[in-house]
């Protein structure tokens, strides 16, 4: 008797311990999700402030559309009864952080319930989403502004309005733009711009189904525009027989116009929450695209020659890129699952997430007449992007291929390499900016041009042209420790930049880099959705060419 009772004690406590053990490792699940949002300014910072900066900060408060509950809803990666999964937590506050319009951005399991569900809270405060944008530059020749105006929340409704206008060298130009990045709560995303210019127009739509979250199984991306304008066509110094007047600067302005549509899907082929992510897709690239000369072309020198010699002048890319293009492609990309979260690298205030894994992509397809393209070719594009760490700063690493597989005189490639560092030393931001770019037998549209565009503020517009290019820039700011009345951050900041664009054997080099040093003003709104640093800085080239130069500009590395 003591052995049988034994054995049934033992097997009582056999089924009770089964029991147990089959309820503990039953999954958590989400539980209900609290949704919590302070206002630009929140009741305890308000309690802090006085004066005109208290009414200030009020005024801000009720001037600002409160972002309705649904459209941060709309973004969360899980729902109430998903399993519980922390990384969904980690992602989800990327993506709020990521839409521009919230900041101090976090999301929090509470305490476990009795029926295995996990309670969450996210909590977001407002910003102030209706900003600025302005840049300014003054060369001999003309003056370039721009000024936009937006608001990436409209109505707290997560839309995104933007009006601008501007001039530049060429043209005068006003543009609108719209996207509603959920339509009527779908994921969706719906976009639109379209620009007035004095020697043309721009149009483009979009329809989009974005990868939300990194293990989404699948994306889908259209869009289509309508463009015709006059842009610099640069002629390298080996045109018009080798006769340009010592002007490697030398351009027409032919009458662009160009017809596209691109359609592209992508599927997740990677395993879901592990590993890095892997996508591949198919998509299909069509486009028209034509130049138009008058029978008499005037060039940049004053010079006036027939449409015949501007065309022999253009040479085999000026005819490689007009007609039609219809191109099927496959593409392959990739990222990782690792990311930090930082303060003070490419902006002023908010949070920014680092990627710590390389992503890349490589997209490649054929261009054959029998689908009807005007040329048989294969053409192919490529990327890749690591942020690193590096003493104690980010290293940064941007490489970018493009070209085509076709024969040998009429192949071409484009590459290009940025590094960057970017570190707080000095109470400030530090940053160390390196680029170089090369292109063989590029269209004249796709030279290389060194100027106010891009990089130096002591050069003109095209201060040097070519398909060669290396520019860098090295800076330190030193912030304004305190929040100046509640919203800015400032500094004041020290620079040196240099740089040269040339032709391949031409007359000119790297050894004709134009050098630079200047110092400035940057700032940025702490409260606002949009904080890409502003600057306003004053210049003077080294070799003592011409006076300071005075440039204020929203954003960029230099």
């Amino acid at each position: 008797m003591p052995l049988c009772r034994l054995i049934l004690l033992g097997l009582v406590l056999g089924f009770f311990g089964s029991a147990v053990s089959s309820q503990a490792v039953e999954p958590l699940r989400f539980g209900e999700t609290r949704i919590r949002i302070v206002d630009i300014y929140g009741e305890d910072e308000l309690k802090e402030s006085a004066g005109l900066v208290n009414l200030a900060h009020r005024t801000m408060n009720t001037l600002h559309s409160g972002t309705r509950h649904r459209i941060i809803s709309n973004e969360l990666l899980f729902r109430t009864g998903d399993p519980f999964e922390t990384d969904l937590l980690a992602e989800t506050e990327r993506n709020l952080r990521s839409l521009g319009f919230l900041n101090h951005v976090t999301i929090t399991p509470l305490d476990t319930l009795a029926d295995g569900t996990v309670p969450i809270e996210v909590s977001v405060q407002e910003t102030w989403t209706l900003s600025t944008q302005f840049s300014y530059s003054r060369s001999s020749s003309s003056d370039r502004w721009t000024a936009l105006i937006s608001d990436n929340n409209f109505l707290g409704y997560g839309v995104h309005l933007e009006a601008g206008l501007g001039q530049d060298e060429d043209r005068d130009w006003r543009s609108l733009y719209f996207q509603n990045r959920r339509v009527m709560g779908t994921g969706w995303l719906v976009r639109a711009r379209t620009t007035d210019l004095s020697d043309g127009h721009t149009h483009e739509v979009g329809l989009e189904h974005p990868f939300y979250a990194l293990d989404d199984p699948w994306g889908v991306t259209a869009l289509g525009w309508d463009l015709s304008f006059r842009p610099r066509y640069y002629l390298s110094p080996f045109a018009l027989d080798q006769t340009t007047n010592g002007n490697d600067r030398l351009y027409m302005t032919p009458t662009l116009r160009r017809e596209g549509l691109f359609a592209q899907a992508l599927y997740r082929a990677s395993p879901r929450n592990r590993g890095r992510i892997w996508r591949v897709g198919a998509g299909l690239w069509t486009e028209m695209l034509n130049y138009g000369l008058p029978d008499q072309v005037a060039l940049s020198d004053d010079r006036i020659i027939s449409r015949d010699e501007a065309q022999s002048a253009a040479g085999e890319p000026f005819h490689r890129e007009s007609g039609r293009l219809v191109q099927p492609y496959l593409r392959i990309e990739s990222q990782g699952r690792t990311w930090a979260t930082d303060r003070f690298v490419l902006r002023y205030g908010a949070d920014e997430d680092i990627s710590l894994e390389p992503s890349f992509f490589l997209k490649m397809g054929p261009a054959l007449t029998v689908l009807g393209s005007d040329r048989e070719r294969w053409l192919y594009e490529a990327g890749l992007l690591d942020w690193s760490r590096l003493g104690p700063g980010w290293l940064m690493t941007w490489v970018e291929a493009r070209g085509s597989f076709s024969t040998p005189d009429k192949a071409w490639r484009h590459g290009g390499l940025t590094l960057g560092w970017f570190s707080h030393l000095l109470g400030g931001m530090s940053r160390i900016i390196f680029e170089t770019a090369a292109a063989d037998d590029p269209p004249g549209t796709e030279a290389l041009s060194l100027g106010l565009t891009r990089g130096l503020r002591t050069l003109e517009y095209d201060g040097m042209v070519g398909d060669r290019l290396v520019r860098w820039n090295v800076e330190q700011a030193v912030l304004y420790p305190d929040e100046i009345m509640g919203f800015w951050r400032a500094g004041l900041a020290a620079f040196y930049a240099g740089g040269a664009a040339w032709w391949d054997g031409g007359s000119r080099g790297l050894d004709d880099a134009r050098h630079e040093l200047g110092f400035g003003l940057r700032f940025g709104p702490t409260r606002s959705a949009r904080t890409e640093i502003g600057r306003l800085d004053l210049a003077w080239p080294l070799d003592g060419s011409s006076g300071p130069t005075l440039t204020a500009k929203t954003g960029g590395f230099f």
